[in-house]
């Protein structure tokens, strides 16, 4: 019996995990990620789980079957377990409904988020805290003899249960159900379970256990010190032991980089290596001799092995480095990385946890064996978790905002090792023994090697060798601000460039360069950003901006004066004190009376603040940092609409690099439910700008926008990044509405929610394999007239003036369109172009050549050529000039007789189009797709096919792409991609086609 119920006790803490992991989730929603709130998330956890332990131990010894209460409250938590995601639900429509409009403005609307959270975790919590008491006090009753068998096998297997539910939570469960469906799982296990020990209980009754211990005022004195000393010492161990997890995860994150895969694995580990304590205290415990003495030598091991793993983690940089350059970047290579990741969490946390697991066992056999009775095991159970929340609040709130995560992580090893000595000299021994002076000798000799050796480098901390693989201090630039936050470690560097970049746990954030020098590709998205409110909302007065970053977006929008206040949410304090180091160009951000900083976590301050803003900026990190993603749920964009005016305007960053198409789409498919009229922007090359609105469709305000240019000092920082005029912003526009839904039905995307967190899940894989979601810029960049037919988007006219920039994919578009139909038109060299796309002028030439006989005709060269020449101007150029660059009857006239007839249809498909002959063009791609030559290139194919789709979706056919798709697909090779095709298929029959309407 006692087998099957430590194998019951295996799921126990299986379950509780995933309880833990998901209600971190939920509670994370409601309270937030800033380091109070996640401080005050245990603090209910773990204080509900103390008062559980604590309560119990008081009614122990008038329990007849401690096993079958342990069974009644199993089947407790599983029912309230399945009842959680309906209160969680209900109580946030009552909170933003109801009871927060009420509260508005007055300090209640700050607590009572709070007491709500409390209130749906405090029944399970209670109960949770009295499972061990009561299923250890139970086998003891059995067997009373094998203490340390007991009590450290029960740890072990529940550890054991806990390590595998933390890894099952993240990377099975959460995956395939969310959150309520995780929920779920694991009540469903704690119906299992209650019903498992009910029979066991039925089966094999307990005979009695309660002694004098269980009466307070029989204990002796020499018991009620012990038991004192104890719980102390307890306590003072768990406190220290939460040290040190918190410094680990929070130094591992800098190296590994901060995910939620990354932190369960973290957890996992250190769990794990308190499972290891407890197995070899089952095996050794009952033949302890001293078990205090015992505990004194594990306590000074904990601390040493502790300061120890501060070179580990000092190295951890260095092999992540390594990593990332040895593995591919492929889902195995992800899967290998993963498993690294814990392997190194294994060596840094398994040693110290591994004493770590030995504690409570031991310290509740010493006092079961002075006669303490049963409320023992509560008692120390309940002392070990208020010191865990001792420990949490301390580290966090204390010791790392005052010495930094190393110094932390030393401070808290040093507080075992005086605990481990004070049991061994104060308690026990009165003076020095020979081991014990041995045992505080190494332990100084360690904690003074460690201090001088084995502190990691701020650089290496700083570097985010993670992503770039780079750990080799000489090409990490220099350190201009390093600080460890209450949430996050911030730094700044530069490099020899002048670029200076902000990082959060090695993470960059942003990049700026002083105003003398060319600027970042980060700069033109910030300033765009911070101007959009200003070019796109007729009365921008009041503004939120989501994540301080660099400063640079709040800059740009105080350089109006038709803004009147700035409130800037940014949830961790050093990040602002890291962004002075920009200054002078971010100084409007410190210096103007209209810029408010409040440090709180996004969705916390739009749920509890009693205002309505004209325009929100939300430019969080990017998605696969742990707690970002939440920032691009359905329901957060419902909190961000709340908290517009009826005409408020939503300016949403999202990332392109890192990121995957199918996750970008369930991301807008959130926004869309609540922002049905958006429109992209694409500021460089990798990020993107949304635009949106709840009930009009965004529009420019052209003269407003204009006034940008006459305001000093914004003036010129907008030219300095390439905004010189209206034009620079419209040239940056990709598509509307349409498009985005279009995409958003293509990858069959569901709005990304609260409760199914599929980006953060999967966003870390696509940050491994260097991803980007690129399919939405390229339905203009490829060349192919798809959104000049689909939503008539117009090319700017020749006579726009658009300021050329390195960073802007679609500025270098145009303006090489430009520069394309000059050279060919005029038959030079424009240098221009020569610059920026030499392959182009090249092929330009190489055209001119063959069409005006200067070379021997060769037809593959003509062709792909001329394909060039067209996939850079047809979609890109005013029609009138595209028109006469391709003019028919010139064209025709020029090409060589050899010339085969396919050629010539060709070019009468590109004229027929840009003409508007519809039924022209279907008939020339159809006969163009039937064409067997295989001259005619796999690229020029796909054209093809999608000039007849559109043609024949211009026209009105029913299922067009669809039915071109299945009559031509097969002739394009299968390495190039379907995406273009399936968004044609997408669009068809569910949005209008614009140019059917012209």
């Amino acid at each position: 019996m006692q087998i099957a119920l430590l194998l019951l006790f295996v799921a126990s803490g299986f379950s509780a995990l995933i309880y833990q992991s998901v209600w971190t989730q939920y509670l994370g929603l409601l309270l937030g990620h800033a380091a109070y709130a996640q401080t005050l998330v245990l603090v209910m956890f773990m204080g509900g789980m103390a008062f559980g332990a604590w309560a119990v131990s008081r009614l122990t010894a008038r329990l007849r079957s401690l096993i079958g209460c342990y069974a009644a409250i199993e089947l407790l938590i599983g029912l309230a377990g399945f009842a959680f995601h309906g209160l969680f639900t209900g109580f946030v429509g009552l909170s933003e409904t109801q009871v927060l409009p009420a509260l508005q403005g007055h300090w209640a609307a700050k607590a009572w988020p709070w007491l709500g959270a409390g209130s749906l975790i405090a029944v399970q919590t209670v109960l949770l805290g009295a499972t061990f008491p009561l299923i250890a006090g139970g086998m003891l009753r059995w067997n009373r003899q094998a203490m340390g068998a007991t009590l450290g096998g029960l740890y072990f297997a529940n550890g054991l249960g806990a390590a595998a539910g933390a890894l099952a939570a993240s990377f099975l469960l959460l995956p395939l159900f969310g959150l309520p469906g995780s929920l779920q799982v694991a009540a469903g296990m704690n119906l299992l379970l209650a019903a498992g020990t009910a029979w066991i209980a039925f089966k094999a009754p307990e005979h009695g256990f309660a002694s004098q211990g269980d009466k307070p005022a029989a204990q002796s004195a020499d018991l009620r010190g012990l038991q004192r000393t104890l719980l102390a010492a307890t306590f003072l161990s768990s406190a220290a032991s939460f040290g040190y997890e918190i410094g680990w995860v929070r130094m591992l994150n800098q190296a590994l980089g901060t995910t939620l895969h990354g932190f369960e694995l973290m957890l996992a580990a250190f769990i794990f290596g308190i499972a290891c304590g407890g197995l070899w205290i089952r095996h050794r415990g009952d033949q302890i001799a001293d078990v205090v003495r015992y505990a004194g030598y594990v306590q000074v091991a904990m601390g040493t092995c502790a300061l120890l793993s501060v070179p580990v983690l000092a190295r951890s940089f260095e092999w992540v480095g390594w990593l990332t350059t040895a593995l591919a970047r492929t889902d195995g290579g992800y899967a290998l990385y993963s498993i690294a990741t814990a392997v190194i969490a294994l060596l840094v946390m398994t040693p110290a946890a591994f004493f770590a697991g030995m504690t409570l066992p031991l310290f509740t056999t010493a006092l079961l064996r002075q006669g303490a009775g049963e409320a023992a095991i509560g008692r120390v159970y309940a002392a070990n978790t208020i010191g865990a929340i001792f420990g949490v609040v301390t580290v966090v709130h204390v010791l790392i905002p005052l010495m930094g995560i190393t110094l932390s992580v030393v401070a808290a090893a040093t507080m075992d090792v005086l605990i481990g000595l004070w049991l061994l000299r104060g308690l026990k021994q009165g003076s020095w023994t020979l081991p014990a002076g041995a045992s505080a000798v190494g332990a100084v000799t360690v904690a003074g090697l460690v201090l001088y050796f084995g502190l990691p480098s701020t650089l290496q901390q700083a570097s985010g060798v993670f992503r770039t693989g780079i750990s080799d201090e000489t090409k990490l630039g220099q350190l201009l601000y390093f600080r460890d936050g209450s949430t996050a470690t911030v730094s700044a560097r530069m490099f020899s460039d002048q670029t200076v970049i902000i990082s959060t746990n090695g993470k960059p954030d942003a990049g700026l360069r002083d105003s003398q020098s060319t600027p970042t590709s980060d700069e033109i998205t910030m300033l765009m950003l911070g101007m959009a409110p200003l070019a796109w909302h007729p009365q921008p007065k009041e503004v939120a901006v989501i994540g301080w970053g660099s400063g640079l977006s709040t800059h740009t929008l105080l350089g109006s004066s038709l803004v009147q206040r700035v409130d800037t949410i940014e949830i961790e304090h050093a990040m602002w004190e890291g962004a002075k180091t920009f200054l002078p160009l971010n100084a409007r951000a410190y210096e103007d009376p209209r810029s408010f900083l409040r440090i709180e976590d996004a969705r916390t301050f739009l749920a509890t603040h009693d205002g309505l803003y004209d325009a929100i900026v939300s430019e969080p990190s990017n998605p696969w940092v742990s707690g970002v993603a939440s920032l691009f749920t359905q329901e957060f964009y419902a909190r961000v609409r709340g908290k517009l005016r009826e005409d408020g305007l939503l300016v949403q960053w999202i990332h392109a690099y890192e990121m995957t198409d199918a996750l970008l789409a369930e991301m807008l498919a959130a926004l869309l439910t609540e922002f049905p009229h958006s429109e992209l922007l694409v500021t460089n090359s990798n990020d993107f700008i949304i635009l949106a609105r709840s009930k009009v469709a965004p529009s420019l305000a052209v003269e407003q926008a204009s006034r940008l240019w006459e305001a000093p000092g914004l003036a010129d920082e907008l030219r300095r990044v390439g905004l010189s005029s209206i034009a620079d912003l419209q040239v940056r526009r990709v598509g509307g509405a349409a498009m985005l839904r279009t995409f958003v039905r293509q990858h069959q995307a569901r709005a990304h929610s609260d409760f199914y967190p599929s980006v953060a899940l999967q966003a870390p894989k696509a940050r491994f394999k260097s991803q980007s979601a690129h399919q939405l810029p390229q339905l203009v960049l490829a060349g192919l007239p798809i959104l000049n037919a689909l939503e008539c988007r117009r090319p700017m006219e020749a006579g726009a003036e658009i300021t050329r920039t390195e960073h802007s994919s679609l500025v270098r578009a145009h303006l090489d369109a430009r520069a394309a139909s000059q050279a060919f038109a005029a038959d030079k060299v424009v240098t221009e172009l020569e610059k920026s796309d030499p392959v182009l002028a090249r092929d330009i030439r190489l055209l001119r050549a063959q069409l005006s006989g200067v070379v021997p005709f060769h037809a593959a060269t003509l062709h792909q050529t001329m394909t060039h020449l067209a996939n850079s101007t047809v979609a890109h150029l005013p029609n009138d000039e595209a028109r006469r660059l391709w003019d028919e009857a010139a064209w025709l006239a020029k090409l060589p007789r050899e010339a085969p007839e396919w050629l010539r249809a060709q070019v009468r498909l590109y004229a027929a189009w840009l003409r508007n002959d519809w039924r022209e063009v279907e008939r020339l791609a159809a006969l163009l797709l039937a064409e067997k030559d295989p001259t005619l290139t796999p690229l020029f194919r796909h054209g093809a096919l999608v000039y007849g789709s559109l043609a024949s979706m211009v026209l009105g056919g029913k299922g067009a792409a669809a039915r071109w798709d299945k009559q031509f697909g097969d002739s394009i090779p299968k390495q190039l991609p379907t995406s273009t095709r399936d968004f044609l298929k997408a669009w068809d029959g569910h949005e209008a086609v614009c140019a059917a309407a012209g």
